[in-house]
This record gives C-alpha cells, sequence and structure tokens, in this order.
C-alpha cells in the first residue's frame, strides 16, 4: 500500500489546491526553479493529464520519487480530480466497452481492437496505440479487461467515441515528449513479454524501436541496421531502457559517450565503435 492520502479540501481539513494564496504559488514557483529537466518534464506532463495545479503535482511526484507513472496511478486511484477529469457517464462508459467486447469472456480481444483503431480512423500499427494502452495499463498484448479499459478511459476523461478520438491527437503528441515517451517506452517492454518471458526477441524490439523512437534518436536507422546484421539473441530489459538514454542523452555524434568509465551494456558500446570506425 503506498502511503496516506494527501490532504485535500473538504476531506481532512487541507487546503483547497485551487485556491492558494500568492505565498505559495510563489514558494511552488521557487521550488520548480531547482528542478532537473526531467523533472520538469514530467511536472508539465502531470499537471497536462490531471489538470492539478503546481504544488499538487509536484507533492505527488516528489512522494513517488518522480515517477510520472506511479504518481498518475496513486492519484487517480485515490480519487482525485482537478477539474481536467469529467464526470464520466457509466451507462456509456459500459456501452463504450461493450461494442468492442467479445461476447465469450466480454474482454476486448485483437478483433475489437481492429474495430477501436478503425472507429478511430488509425491502424492498429499506430504508435497511438501503445499510449493507449500505457493509459489502461494494460497487462497483456492484444487484450484489455472490463477493468483496464474503463480505468484508461477515466484518465483520458472519455465515456464516448467522439471524446476518445478527439484525444488521438493528445495522444500522437505524448510521444514527442521525451518524459512522456519514456514512460510509455518503459510500458511498453512489460507489456510485449509473454508470461515467463524476460527478454524480447529482437525483431519485436524492433517494430518497437521504429514506432517510439523516431522522434528522440538521430540514429536509429543506422542503429536498426546494425541491430539486423549483429544482434541474434532477445534484448534485456536493461539494454532496452539503457537505449533509450543513449538516444536522448548522449550527443547524437555519440563524442560524450564513456567508453571505459561508462556503465553502458556491452551490445552500446560495440554499435557506438562501429559507428565511431565508420566516420574515421
Amino acid at each position: 500500500q503506498v502511503g496516506s492520502r494527501l490532504p485535500r479540501g473538504g476531506r481532512s481539513g487541507g487546503p483547497d489546491p485551487g485556491t492558494l494564496g500568492p505565498g505559495a504559488v510563489g514558494l511552488a514557483m521557487s521550488s520548480v526553479a531547482a528542478l532537473n529537466r526531467s523533472q520538469r518534464e514530467k511536472l508539465q506532463n502531470f499537471q497536462q493529464v490531471t489538470g492539478a495545479p503546481q504544488r499538487l503535482a509536484m507533492e505527488f511526484l516528489r512522494r513517488l520519487n518522480w515517477s510520472l507513472d506511479q504518481a498518475l496511478d496513486v492519484f487517480f486511484q485515490e480519487g482525485h480530480s482537478c477539474g481536467v477529469q469529467e464526470h464520466l457517464d457509466a451507462k456509456k462508459l459500459e456501452a463504450l466497452y461493450m461494442k468492442y467486447a467479445s461476447s465469450e469472456d466480454q474482454t476486448i480481444r485483437p478483433e475489437g481492437i481492429e474495430e477501436l483503431c478503425k472507429d478511430l480512423q488509425i491502424s492498429a500499427l499506430d504508435p497511438v496505440t501503445l499510449v493507449l494502452a500505457w493509459h489502461c495499463r494494460a497487462k497483456q498484448m492484444g487484450i484489455f479487461t472490463r477493468e483496464e479499459f474503463t480505468t484508461g478511459m477515466q484518465r483520458l476523461g472519455c465515456d464516448e467515441l467522439p471524446k476518445l478520438r478527439a484525444k488521438v491527437a493528445d495522444m500522437r503528441q505524448a510521444l514527442q515528449d521525451r518524459a512522456a515517451c519514456k514512460e510509455v517506452y518503459a510500458f511498453t517492454f512489460q507489456f510485449a513479454l509473454d508470461q515467463g518471458q524476460r527478454c524480447l526477441p529482437v525483431d519485436m524490439c524492433i517494430e518497437f524501436w521504429k514506432l517510439l523512437l523516431p522522434a528522440h534518436f538521430a540514429l536509429l536507422e543506422t542503429w536498426i541496421s546494425w541491430v539486423e546484421q549483429n544482434v541474434k539473441n532477445h534484448v534485456s530489459k536493461d539494454t532496452w531502457m539503457m537505449l533509450f538514454d543513449l538516444a536522448t542523452q548522449v550527443k547524437p555524434d555519440l563524442s560524450d559517450y564513456d567508453l571505459q568509465n561508462g556503465a553502458w551494456p556491452v551490445v552500446l558500446d560495440e554499435f557506438v565503435d562501429f559507428v565511431r570506425a565508420s566516420r574515421g
């Protein structure tokens, strides 16, 4: 269990976060100035998703050690609402779910997901589907349970198809944001694993990299070409996540990649050696 709830107006006698005075606002602004770039990006994303004021958003992120994913989960689990989340119609939401659910077990299976994508006017191979699965915290590819789908729609503030269709652009934009994309990227690895697996097949990773990294990895095409020729085994979660760090934290020319003292996986060292050698 996560710690106790944060005070909210009308519940525990704490101030309503929407009525903070000038002093509190000034304090929040000074605190923001002390954040690093990644933390500021996560703060902005948290506020965009929840509508929470800056001070409340920072409290949640600090409480969950700046894990955007966990902070959002706890925020909604505790029933917080800051005005962005619409009051959803339970009957409409159930109708939306049942429109795509299988008559056999009442889960949304691949056929239902295909139909949903068609109605959203996107391909089932569109990376937006991964963002949607992330919002739903889906545990298995090709399946949405009622709880997963309902929770995802609550996070997105959607209880009918037009509302969800209107969110597609926002979900696509999330992949352009480094902090948000990293959350989706980390989720995707676990989401794609079969039960009992610890690593993903290389060919599957390549397809996900093509979907998730174009906006963030200048050497993506070179990386994929090199992997196809040199990596025959599966990809571990450590390598998966460290690749994202390579893509987003190391200069495109790899001049600040530290082969001697860095804690990079061997496969990334070998790739950097290849790139440097090819450039003379």
